[in-house]
């Protein structure tokens, strides 16, 4: 152990730092000033995120008739914003990198607030409880800056000195960031707890699979819809189903395992990190085919 993390959590937090360089690398300045000139994807996809999603969580919990503790388990997973895995999505399928980054990073402090509260109202509705939650500010500060914003932001300082060297590194690059991203999975879904693993059993896994997917695809709808309706262009539209299909499980796991000290509610976040790296692809795929 270290500071408290255990050697995996260390070697896992590595690897994500290392998809975040490699996303910077097809990344300039000037892509992510277009998007503050431009603003009006990065507060739709936001307001989707933290109203939108955590509202349908709220539905499908309710009518689970799952065991409450995991009923606040799947509101947890609605409320832990994308993380790494989902602008790796994004960059795979050319998708708008700077507005998956900088949604990211902004709410990465909006859920220094709104997780706690949430969690709370989560906890007063299923177990009629209420308890202190904390995140802690400069931790969080700390992983966002060394996981998402240095790696990035040393990316694109690569590709702005290098130019074509970067651009020609796109594809390799591409398939050792998926490689990376399945290592993960593979330790967090499949190693044991001694390991850095949850431990899930299969029994446990096909129940909660229905309410999970049920949750993925309704995100993944919502931000892709919505965007359509008030005519974002397809590049952004598919870009926010990404970045609000695809959650942050680890930011879940911590929450629900760590701070909550409750397996059950860890429960759903390892269901959610099984599938939804894969079903965001099949999704991506599928309105390219019929709506581009």
């Amino acid at each position: 152990m270290f500071l408290g993390y255990s050697y995996i959590d260390i070697m896992i937090n590595l690897v994500l730092a290392l998809i975040m360089l490699g996303i910077g690398l097809s990344l300039t300045v000037n892509d992510f000033k277009n998007l503050f000139v431009h603003p009006k994807p990065l507060f739709l996809a936001l307001g989707i995120q933290l109203f939108l999603v955590p509202t349908a969580a709220f539905i499908i919990a309710s009518l689970s008739g799952l065991p409450d503790e995991t009923k606040v388990g799947i509101v947890i997973v609605s409320l832990c914003a994308s993380g790494a895995s989902s602008n790796l999505v994004t960059h795979l399928f050319k998708g708008n990198v700077a507005l998956a980054i900088s949604m990211t990073t902004i709410n990465s402090f909006i859920t220094l607030v709104s997780i706690p509260v949430m969690t709370n109202l989560a906890l007063y509705i299923f177990l009629g409880v209420a308890r202190e939650i904390h995140l802690s500010v400069p931790i969080t500060i700390l992983q966002i800056f060394i996981i998402t914003l240095i790696p990035a932001a040393i990316g694109v300082f690569i590709r702005s000195k290098t130019g074509e060297w970067a651009v020609k590194l796109e594809k390799p690059v591409k398939v050792i960031l998926v490689l990376m991203l399945g290592f993960i999975f593979t330790v967090k879904i499949f190693f044991g707890e001694n390991f850095g693993g949850t431990g899930i059993t299969l029994k446990e896994t096909l129940n909660l699979l229905p309410f999970m997917l049920l949750l993925n695809f309704t995100a993944m709808m919502l931000g892709f819809y919505i965007a359509r309706v008030l005519k974002l262009d397809f590049k952004n539209q598919f870009t926010i189903s990404i970045e609000v299909g695809l959650h942050n499980t680890a930011l879940a796991l911590l929450i629900s395992g760590a701070i909550l000290n409750s397996p059950d509610m860890e429960k759903p976040a390892v269901v959610y990190a099984m599938f939804s790296f894969f079903t965001a692809i099949i999704f991506v795929l599928f309105i390219k085919k019929v709506y581009k």
